[in-house]
């Protein structure tokens, strides 16, 4: 019975050790020391035993010397285990519950729930705060307007059922006056509410095979605000709100002025940012949270961060998400916490 509990005790010590170097790697941004181990653990073992330790860790990739004489700081594989195992999931402090309510609950619209969200995810994770609206072309249609602006451009007003209000600018080479646009939206309004913009220009298609009309003139007005949208990189995975990338630059890690530049570019580039969010999320249910780290991203710019993603579902069944980009040393407890409750709160508050 003894030399079990002396086995059980042997494999604890890895775990045990490597725990503390994520957790003072992430406080302080120094590689860690045997000595600093063995202070912490109030020299339960010698810096001797700890060393034995660490090479160990080291040799199944889970730790990583960057100088020679310096201490080891936690690879990728040593993030994951430690996400996956070792991490504890706490709930929020009270203190970030209050500061949630007291922002969220300042906000009048949908589209201001978001974009307070992004701003909530930054404060608290003291990263990069995201939150991506559900995609236009599978929310369900409750309003339509189309505004002439002249010069061949015409502003989309689209409203869900769920109270999500986009915009978006299309240009049209055919001449619109604005009674005409004002008889688009109604009809579309009368014939189509309740149903997807996808399931609207599907259904135009097949009433055309019958009349050639006024619907072929509306389904050209459709096509065209449609194509505009697959063009939009942005668009597909939903409209981008984005904050706190002012966090990042504070980070020891990310001083290379190269690393810091791709990592704005994508910001930039919003469109690349949703790809990599959408095919980070596709595999998780409607529920849950999804952390990517380092190489998992499949980005070689990103292979220095995490994403830590959740979705939300707003009554028409359409799914949004919301997530922290930071560096691999981040505080993994607290920015999955703030994760998972806003994915549950955003999509509560959009719903009501």
């Amino acid at each position: 019975m003894a030399a079990k509990e002396d086995t059980r005790q042997l494999e604890d010590r890895p775990r045990e050790i490597l725990r503390l170097i994520v957790r003072s790697y992430v406080t302080s941004g120094e590689p860690v020391g045997s000595r600093t181990l063995a202070k912490a653990m109030d020299w339960k073992f010698s810096p001797a035993t700890i060393r034995n330790i660490m090479a160990d860790l080291e040799d199944e990739g889970l730790l990583a010397q960057p100088h020679t004489s310096a201490g080891r700081i936690p690879s990728e594989k040593g993030y994951r285990f430690y996400v996956d195992n070792l991490a504890d999931s706490g709930r929020l402090s009270r203190s970030d519950e209050r500061y949630i309510s007291r922002m969220l609950s300042e906000s009048e619209t949908p589209e201001d729930v978001m974009s307070r969200t992004s701003i909530v995810l930054s404060t608290i994770s003291k990263n990069v705060g995201i939150v991506v609206a559900p995609p236009l072309a599978a929310t369900v249609l409750k309003h339509i307007e189309f505004v002439d602006l002249g010069d061949g451009k015409i502003l989309v007003i689209f409203v869900s059922t769920a109270g999500l209000l986009q915009r978006k600018l299309i240009r049209v080479s055919e001449k619109y006056t604005q009674d005409d646009l004002d008889s688009a939206g109604r009809y579309l309004e009368e014939k189509f509410s309740g149903k997807t913009l996808t399931e609207i220009r599907n259904e135009l298609l097949r009433m055309m095979q019958a009349e050639r009309t006024v619907l072929d003139r509306m389904l050209s007005l459709l096509q065209t605000w449609h194509e505009t949208l697959a063009q939009d990189p942005v668009i597909p995975g939903g409209v981008v709100y984005l904050e706190g990338t002012v966090n990042i630059i504070s980070q020891p890690e990310f001083a290379d002025v190269e690393r810091m530049r791709m990592l704005f570019q994508m910001f930039e580039e919003k469109g690349r940012l949703v790809k990599i969010l959408n095919e980070c999320i596709s595999s998780i249910p409607a529920e849950g949270v999804k952390i990517a780290i380092g190489s998992e991203l499949g980005v070689p710019g990103m292979r220095h961060f995490t994403l830590i993603t959740s979705s939300y579902v707003t009554s028409d069944h359409t799914t949004g998400f919301l997530g922290v980009i930071g560096p691999t040393r981040m505080e993994y407890e607290r920015a999955i916490s703030i994760v998972e409750y806003l994915g549950r709160l955003v999509g509560e508050m959009i719903n009501a």
